[in-house]
């Protein structure tokens, strides 16, 4: 065999051992004669100087001496403890358990013969106690035998590591899957609602007080400038007019786009004659007559309110009246939301159903801006102007004012007050089902949920040997000190001193002058 010039490392010495070792065996050469038949294998000049300044005591000596003369004369001081530290210091990290286990192996073999070696049980404890999270808990629950030997135990956990590295490629396969398939439906999105915008086409004015006038009048859209429409600009889908074709708005424009009514059958006069034995002596009562009831429930509508003094939506229950002209709000609402008042240019006055004609009316001056939403906040009115009423009967009365400018249509019938757009039923709002999502974890919380995994079976495991231990050791723990009277009473130790009647010189210090009198 031949030993090149290099570095020598600890591998290098294991192979050049390895390869002088069959050497001798296969040239069946003494024990006596074996350094010296290896010698000039030593190319390296280095190696064969200081093979020959004590060349009689190497070939005077055995192999193994020489190879020990070479690793303490040509490796780095503490090699054997810096190459163990490597071992005991080495994790499993993300690489594959046979692979790092076959790397320690290897590290470990480089010990062989010397007292840094690691057994076939510490190298198992070792590799046990470096194993990635992930694969840590398959262990723990496998349980595998105490006896078996290196070979099988390191098979065993490469069979866990193999459907960790499975059902970890399986998931990432998932998740790849999942992210290109919601890329291509975002491309497909924008790709879709994109649109061309041409520099050169004239741009559309802004509408005059004339014209916004007559869109507030006509229930009409602020961005398409349509009349007679069922939705908001916000929420407009036809987009503004060609500026090129735009022409002014007029109130003959609103006129022409005004709903037409459907024409309704007249019923002229039908006279009815009752037999008269309906009418026979008046013995009737009003239970066998088909009449209105005296009175009906209010349309009380629960909403949300919000304002600048309030930190969330504050629920109250609205007064739904069609037959009220005007929205009003109690004053104590509006302080307690905080709303901002303002100014009516007019006055409005009001009267009661009750007063006395010679009673002077109600006036008002002052008026709110209100959105109010309902509770599931699946609606939201569109703003209205509610005027400010003292001493309110209820908290907030919608009149028509609300119910027009949201297109609300009430059946007093069936006790429903529906938007016509939407279909949606202010007093009968849809039961909301719960969403059930379901989301894929990241990496960081599926590595976050391991580790706690870890660390609760870790802590089951050392509780378990608390206990067994505790249990083992009984008489060692006990669940009290023993009492006084049970101590023993003769003497394990004893103090002599030199002198017991010497007295301590205690060195004295001064003390500050504003505590001498207190002394």
């Amino acid at each position: 065999p031949k030993l090149s010039a290099g570095e020598i490392t600890p591998q290098v010495a294991c192979d050049w051992e390895n390869a002088c070792d069959t050497y001798f065996l296969h040239k069946q050469i003494d024990a006596a004669d074996q350094v010296r038949m290896i010698a000039s294998g030593m190319k390296d000049p280095r190696l064969r100087t200081w093979y020959l300044t004590q060349r009689a005591t190497l070939d005077a000596g055995t192999f193994s001496e020489y190879m020990e003369a070479l690793r303490n004369a040509w490796l780095e001081c503490h090699w054997a403890s810096k190459l163990r530290k490597k071992v005991l210091g080495s994790q499993q990290g993300t690489r594959a358990f046979y692979e790092w286990a076959l790397d320690i192996q290897s590290l470990n073999a480089l010990l062989y013969g010397n007292p840094s070696h690691l057994s076939d049980i510490q190298l198992r404890d070792q590799l046990e106690a470096s194993l990635c999270d992930e694969l840590t808990v398959p262990v723990l629950r496998a349980k595998l035998a105490d006896n078996l030997t290196l070979k099988e135990w390191i098979e065993e956990v490469k069979h866990l590591d193999d459907e960790r590295l499975e059902d970890l490629a399986s998931h990432r396969k998932a998740a790849e899957e999942i992210h290109r398939s919601s890329k291509r439906s975002n491309t497909k999105t924008a790709s879709t609602s994109s649109k061309t915008y041409n520099a050169s086409s004239p741009r559309l004015g802004s509408l005059t007080e004339t014209e916004r006038a007559l869109l507030m009048k006509h229930k009409g859209c602020f961005k398409c400038r349509k009349f007679y429409v069922s939705h908001q600009s916000k929420d407009c889908t036809d987009g503004a007019p060609e500026a090129s074709s735009y022409k002014t708005l007029t109130e003959s424009d609103a006129n022409a786009a005004k709903p037409k009514s459907k024409p309704v059958a007249a019923v002229g006069p039908v006279g009815a004659v009752m037999p008269s034995s309906v009418l026979d002596d008046g013995s009737d009562s009003e239970d066998d007559m088909c009449v209105a009831p005296f009175e009906t429930a209010h349309l009380i509508w629960p909403c949300l309110l919000t304002g600048p003094s309030s930190q969330t939506s504050e629920r109250f229950d609205a007064l739904i009246d069609h037959g009220s002209h005007l929205v009003l709000i109690d004053d104590a609402v509006v302080k307690r939301l905080g709303l901002r008042k303002r100014k009516l240019h007019t006055q409005i006055e009001a009267n009661s159903a009750f007063m006395n004609p010679s009673s002077s009316p109600f006036s008002f001056s002052e008026y709110v801006l209100l959105s109010p939403s309902s509770i599931n906040h699946d609606w939201t009115s569109r703003t209205i102007r509610a005027i400010i009423a003292p001493d309110l009967a209820v908290p907030l009365l919608l009149g028509g004012p609300f119910l027009s400018h949201n297109c609300l249509v009430i059946d007093h019938d069936c006790r429903t007050c529906i938007v016509k757009d939407s279909n949606y039923d202010l007093l009968n709002p849809p039961t909301i089902k719960p969403r059930v999502t379901t989301r894929i974890p990241t990496n960081h919380e599926l590595r976050q949920l391991r580790k706690n995994v870890v660390m609760l079976a870790n802590k089951e495991h050392l509780e378990r040997l608390d206990k067994e231990m505790r249990r083992k050791y009984d008489d060692r723990f006990p669940e009290d000190i023993p009492h006084i009277d049970e101590l023993p009473t003769d003497v394990v130790h004893r103090i002599k001193l030199k002198d017991p009647n010497a007295i301590i010189q205690c060195r004295r210090y001064n003390t500050p002058r504003k505590y001498r009198e207190a002394w």
